[in-house]
């Protein structure tokens, strides 16, 4: 037996045989699809996954309902959907996997949306934190009928669109309906609907039953519910397994373990912050004591956890999430021995950025550029080798690197340190961090084995570039924390955020830590874990522009750390015993031994006006922090785009 037997043992959920128990589970894309539509996208999307060696793929979520489809979501609530999403069935068919659809129906979290066609939101019950009530309706017994037709409905075009099974969306917060009425917080109804967890999962159960009539009781039909949902009085582990028994006993063939409430917790996407590796796998385990069908764990599993999860029998199937977007080979490397070679997900949740600047490159993942890009990013030999040298050893320059290198161009890489990884590596000094190495070296053996020439300690100039003599140059410079225009900035007591966290700057009891986003934040938490007593000043709101999860998370971690947070505050000067800064219009003076800078990156982009003045016949492309400071994602992105146009 090796390494992975049991993960890659054949299973089995109701009639449908699996060639593994590696489960692709829904995640949403927002890859937009108009009317509702499959898209080539789509496709491409899940094929890299099924090639990939996934034994199972759950699509994203999609619309069951005519009267509340989600914009970005595909549809199945009309028979003309089926064609389309027949295409997506067979062609990862083709490549040896299953896959099934996941439905749902929005619930009152979403009346927000733009563009809905004809929004008839539904609820179990009107409740004051949904506060959008004058869109929500409460549902009569009929509506509760219709809805559960829809659902019955769309299993059955499901399975006409050839797809192997289907999964009904149970969880993750009042986004959701069915989720609705399974939480006693969500749910205050008093028929036959509300009250005791029976009735709170009586629609859940007839929606199975009625599947199982519409669409056939040999198509297989997974029921994904929270755990646990992380809020006082909501879900319990021990609701959820008495509802997983009710649904089993309506006819489900598997159940599929989450937790976590939507925008209310950071438990459900889980940042690297507060969450070990399978945190939910208690969850699971519990839920294999109620029922006899399948249990599909998640959360944060790599595939060493996933087949001791298997070994001790707390479920029969692995979920992985982001580490298959992170890298669709994950299974095939796995099964072949190939570990080493796993572009592995970090966890940074920057694949979920939905507003804000960086929003732009929502559509990405920091170590995957290709994710839902995959036909337009295959790599394409380079029509004409050319000489290129690629200055900077962030991560933008070494993607940018190894990409061209692959394609095959002759490429050098200057890094004016003694380290590649830039901002990243620094990152990665950091306590729940330290996987970000793991990026940074595969990015580095990806250049070695493409045959790029790195050359570390090494600063490069125009005379550099002269005696190089390169065809093409590629900026990847980076930055450098930048210093705000205030009196004092450039203080004895003043250290920057990078050298707190390299452990090079002497940092004294009382702190004021200026920057409000992720490493401001990141910076403060860490400093009170040494015993030191740190206020955090912002001029801004606390967390803008993140992704939300991570700040949930870091958020909470502040206010465990009771650090206090003086938020839309502008600093006005740094002295030697503290700082004054503006908080509600007055002005105000907190006492510090050591002030720390975490204000943002300032491009390093000198080098560029230099080469283009004493150099003009050079073609010069611009990539990372040094054009405009970003995130890892942005700059990963912008690489990999540059070096397949070169």
């Amino acid at each position: 037996m090796g390494p992975f037997s049991l993960l890659f043992a054949p299973g089995t959920i109701g009639g449908m045989e699996l060639k593994n128990r590696i489960v692709m589970p829904s995640m949403g894309n927002r890859l937009g699809f108009g009317e509702g539509y499959a898209t080539d996208q789509m496709v491409d999307y899940y094929v890299a996954r099924a090639r990939g060696g996934v034994g199972f793929i759950i699509s994203q979520v999609v619309n069951v309902s005519r009267d509340s489809r989600i914009p970005g979501r595909p549809s199945i609530d009309d028979d003309k959907f089926i064609p389309k999403l027949r295409v997506l069935a067979g062609a990862v068919h083709r490549h040896g996997a299953k896959i099934a659809l996941q439905l749902a129906r929005p619930g009152a979290a979403l009346t927000h949306e733009k563009g809905l066609v004809r929004p008839r939101f539904l609820a179990p019950s009107l409740l004051p934190f949904q506060g959008h009530s004058q869109a929500v309706l409460e549902m009569s017994v009929a509506d509760v009928s219709s809805v559960v037709e829809d659902y019955a409905d769309a299993a059955r075009r499901t399975r006409e669109a050839g797809f192997d099974a289907v999964e009904f969306h149970a969880c993750h917060g009042d986004a959701c309906m069915l989720w609705s009425f399974l939480s006693p917080l969500a749910n205050r109804r008093s028929d036959a609907y509300g009250g005791s967890v029976e009735r709170r999962a009586r629609i859940l159960c007839d929606v199975v039953a009625r599947t199982k009539q519409k669409a056939g009781r040999d198509f297989p039909v997974i029921v994904r519910i929270n755990g646990w949902d992380g809020l006082e009085g909501g879900i319990v582990i021990e609701d959820a397994m008495r509802t997983a028994a009710l649904v089993e006993e309506a006819g489900a063939d598997a159940i599929s373990v989450s937790q976590g409430v939507h925008g209310w917790t950071d438990w459900l996407i889980m940042p690297l912050h507060l969450h070990a590796l399978g945190s939910m796998v208690p969850l699971a385990s519990a839920m294999k004591k109620a029922v006899k069908i399948p249990v599909i764990a998640a959360g944060r599993i790599d595939p060493e956890l996933g087949e001791s999860v298997l070994k001790e029998g707390k479920a029969d199937f692995i979920s992985m999430a982001r580490p298959l977007l992170a890298d669709p080979e994950l299974p095939n490397k796995v099964r072949e021995g190939r570990s080493s070679e796993i572009r592995a997900c970090i966890w940074c949740n920057n694949c979920l950025l939905t507003a804000g600047p960086l929003a732009a490159w929502r559509r990405s993942c920091t170590v995957n550029p290709a994710l839902l890009r995959e036909r337009e990013f295959d790599l394409k030999p380079a029509p004409v080798p050319k000489k290129v040298m690629v200055i900077g050893g962030g991560i933008a320059g070494m993607e940018a690197a190894r990409v061209l290198a692959e394609r095959g161009h002759h490429v050098s890489l200057f890094e004016r340190s003694d380290r590649l990884g830039g901002q990243l590596a620094i990152a990665a000094q950091q306590e729940s961090k330290e996987h970000f190495q793991g990026f940074i070296d595969y990015l580095s053996r990806g250049m070695n084995k493409a045959g790029v020439k790195a050359h570390l300690g090494q600063e490069a100039t125009v005379e550099t570039v002269k005696k190089e003599n390169p065809d093409i140059v590629v900026i990847a410079a980076g930055a450098i924390p930048s210093i705000p225009p205030v009196p004092g900035a450039n203080g004895a007591n003043v250290v920057q955020a990078n050298d707190v966290i390299l452990g090079t700057a002497k940092v004294g009891d009382e702190v004021v830590v200026i920057g409000g986003r992720s490493i401001g934040m990141e910076t403060a938490v860490m400093l009170t874990k040494q015993g030191k007593r740190v206020s955090l000043v912002t001029r801004r709101h606390l967390g803008r522009d993140m992704e939300a999860t991570l700040y949930l998370a870091l958020a909470s971690e502040l206010r465990q750390a009771r650090v206090p947070v003086y938020e839309d505050s502008p600093v006005s000067e740094i002295k030697p015993g503290g700082v004054y800064f503006y908080h509600n219009g007055y002005a105000t003076f907190l006492k510090a031994d050591t002030v720390v800078l975490a204000v943002g990156v300032t491009p390093q982009n000198e080098l560029v006006d230099q080469l283009k003045r004493a150099l003009p016949d050079i073609q010069v492309y611009i990539i990372g922090d040094c054009m405009e400071p970003r995130n890892a994602m942005a700059a990963t992105s912008e690489a990999a785009e540059v070096a397949r146009q070169i």
